[in-house]
């Protein structure tokens, strides 16, 4: 059997911090994730958020955040797909362990771009065995596509996390990191990657690579996508006041995880090597 990866593939992602993988997942996945955010939108947990709601202009931007056993389409994707052995021989490690689940449905023409910022700062993990696998259910052109500065990962620099739209950390305390730098006002002094993409096709990027974008939507399109967080060997839980999810933070705690403790529990398994 052929190797899921090749050595192309995993040395650039480990030096540019993100790769397009094209075609992981047939149509038969792509109708599994369609079937988990529909009934996501019916059903939306405790940790869900508007980060756009304007109705002058019809524009809705609907995020949430689930982990394994709360919606039996996303547990199919999380756990069964290719998308865990695809972390973690991107992440270099034995072992892929699922964190958890990101859902962002932008209506159609919904014009929220995101901003640029690293997600790991505010995750409850540490560890450089960490990333994201990113994908639409609806084609993304490059000029509307999810975008990276190539390298930033391996930055030495944690930067503070901007506001999103008008959805902030409750208590946040923007004074203990570095001000992130103003990208989109200096785009020829970055190298910024981006990608036309299809349905089956995914983004892997690791938890320290800078990225925005992929919001402001011309008329007409719509977009539904997930970003499923994974997490390798190195991978450890932390608690930081008011920079964590609070909710996942309490429910791994609640499953016994505790500080400097891999990130393992029911909620958050080793997926791959399937067991």
């Amino acid at each position: 059997m052929e190797p899921m990866l090749t050595d192309r593939q995993v040395s650039d992602y480990q030096r540019d911090g993100v790769i397009v993988l094209r075609q992981l997942f047939d149509d038969a996945w792509m109708d599994v994730l369609a079937e988990g955010i529909e009934e996501n939108l019916r059903r939306p947990s405790r940790r869900t958020a508007n980060l756009v709601d304007d109705p002058t202009s019809n524009g809705h931007f609907f995020f949430d955040a689930r982990t394994l056993g709360e919606i039996d389409a996303y547990d199919r994707l999380m756990m069964d797909s290719p998308m865990a052995e695809a972390a973690a021989g991107l992440m270099g490690s034995s072992r892929a362990i699922l964190f958890y689940m990101s859902i962002f449905v932008r209506s159609v023409g919904t014009r929220a771009r995101t901003p640029w910022h690293q997600d790991q700062p505010s995750w409850s993990a540490s560890g450089r065995d960490a990333c994201s696998i990113w994908m639409s259910l609806e084609p993304v052109p490059r000029e509307t596509s999810l975008e990276f500065v190539r390298g930033s990962h391996l930055w030495s620099e944690a930067y503070e996390r901007p506001e999103f739209f008008h959805h902030q950390y409750e208590g946040d305390d923007r004074t203990q990191q570095a001000p992130f730098p103003d990208i989109e006002a200096h785009r020829d002094d970055y190298d910024i990657l981006g990608w036309d993409m299809e349905p089956g096709d995914c983004l892997v990027f690791h938890g320290m690579t800078i990225h925005g974008g992929s919001g402001s939507l011309p008329p007409g399109l719509g977009r539904r996508t997930v970003s499923v967080q994974w997490l390798g060997d190195d991978a450890r839980f932390r608690l930081v006041p008011n920079r964590d999810d609070e909710h996942i933070s309490e429910e791994l705690m609640n499953y016994g995880v505790g500080p400097g403790d891999p990130v393992i529990c029911d909620i958050c398994p080793v997926a791959w090597p399937r067991h």
